[in-house]
């Protein structure tokens, strides 16, 4: 059997992997386009109700879902690599340094954007909900438990127990990251002699769960009771749905495919015909209401292969490296973490102070071209002035050194 080719590591000896700046980018952007949409659903303007959007179409839907998947299959595979080639280094995997290097990673950026949110963002805008009722009057019903809440990585909470809180509805996906990352770490050093069949029984486990609470709410009548009503556990399985730790571990899984060279998977995967076939697939679900038992294992797998392919097959065509993309996938974090911020602050701009309300395509073009220009204009400046001191510092803390710039990297 033809044996595998991948590119990860540079003759730099710090690990890259070609085409992941550009995977960010656009998964970054389809959340964008997510969120415009959203936000346009949620909002009201005392001259002209709800605007025009696509919220709740399946195109939109299916768009920032992916990107969301992506990051979360990503984020697995990154941080499982690292922790893998660090035992193969040392034998064991440093807890106290990975969980210093993650704090200096994500908390100094995520805290910002929840001060501005909380503080700035409110002061700026004056947005209302397509009930009539502002967000600011509802930001303020229980104020500092929201924010502690929020800013104290517990977002997925806040998600079902509060109205929507502009500037950091999106905030919910890095607090599963995080809450992942609290116990990952150890169990993948517990597991370490096991790691496959652990990670395996992890992701059949979730999915299990969610299959059967979903069979169990059709099926409510049969087996009623006064502890799980059907409205705690129709809010059970919309937790569980986004708590998506499975999609986490399936990119732990493809580390450890990649790391140990299993090439009987690993031949499958870069398969012209099983990549060509998942892309299809891929392009398919876009256009479909995908809510079938299992699918977000089934969206978790198919953005594996087209990830392990685009960043570690070298023969794969798509390759999304090049300049451009490896700054916008650099910056990434950032233009996830303030596009809301920007969304809001655009539109209360257009609301207040333009007549663009009744010109549908004057008021997107505007919207969107605003939005995204601030997006990485914020995220530009974060990176430079906020996010480069702490990753100098987080680097200290490498065991296995690890790089975003394609500068470093040297085809083999």
């Amino acid at each position: 059997m033809e044996t595998t080719q991948t590119a990860s590591k540079t003759s730099s000896s710090k690990v890259y992997f070609p085409g992941m700046n550009g995977i960010r980018f656009f998964a970054a952007f389809s959340v964008i386009f997510h969120h415009i949409e959203q936000t346009k659903f949620w909002i009201n303007d005392p001259v002209q109700n709800n605007f025009p959007h696509l919220w709740n179409t399946m195109l939109c839907d299916n768009i920032g879902h992916k990107g969301r998947i992506i990051f979360f299959v990503l984020s697995g595979f990154l941080i499982t690599y690292l922790f893998l080639a660090e035992i193969n280094k040392t034998g064991t995997l440093n807890l106290r340094k990975f969980h210093t290097r993650r704090a200096l990673r994500v908390w100094p950026v995520y805290i910002l954007v929840v001060i501005i949110a909380f503080t700035l963002l409110p002061a700026v805008s004056n947005i209302y909900h397509h009930t009539g009722v502002s967000f600011n009057s509802e930001l303020h019903q229980n104020f500092w438990v929201k924010f502690a809440i929020v800013g104290l990585m517990m977002a997925n909470f806040a998600r079902f127990l509060f109205e929507p809180i502009l500037g950091v509805t999106q905030l919910w996906s890095i607090a599963v990251q995080e809450q992942f990352y609290l116990v990952w770490p150890f169990l993948t050093r517990f597991f370490k002699k096991s790691f496959p069949v652990f990670v395996s029984t992890f992701i059949l486990v979730k999915v299990f769960l969610e299959i059967a609470m979903k069979i169990y709410a059709e099926n409510y009548g049969i087996f009623p009771n006064n502890v799980i009503t059907p409205e705690r556990l129709s809010t059970m399985i919309r937790w569980w749905d986004v708590f998506a730790v499975d999609q986490l571990a399936i990119g732990a899984l493809c580390a450890y495919i990649l790391i140990y060279k299993k090439d009987k998977i690993l031949n499958v995967i870069y398969n012209p015909v099983f990549s060509g076939a998942t892309i299809l697939l891929y392009i398919y679900l876009f256009f479909v209401r995908v809510d079938f038992y299992g699918h977000t294992f089934v969206e978790g797998l198919i953005a594996a292969v087209i990830m392990m392919n685009i960043s570690t097959n070298m023969k794969f065509p798509v390759k999304l490296e090049n300049r451009f993309l490896n700054y916008m996938g650099n910056i990434s974090y950032g233009i996830y973490l303030f596009h809301n911020i920007s969304i809001i602050t655009i539109l209360n701009l257009i609301i207040y102070h333009t007549n663009l309300q009744g010109n549908v395509l004057m008021f997107n073009l505007v919207l969107y071209t605003g939005s995204i220009v601030m997006t990485i204009a914020l995220s530009a400046i974060s990176y430079k002035y906020v996010e480069n001191y702490f990753l100098k510092l987080k680097s200290k803390y490498e065991v296995i050194k690890s790089s975003r710039n394609e500068s470093v990297q040297k085809q083999p």
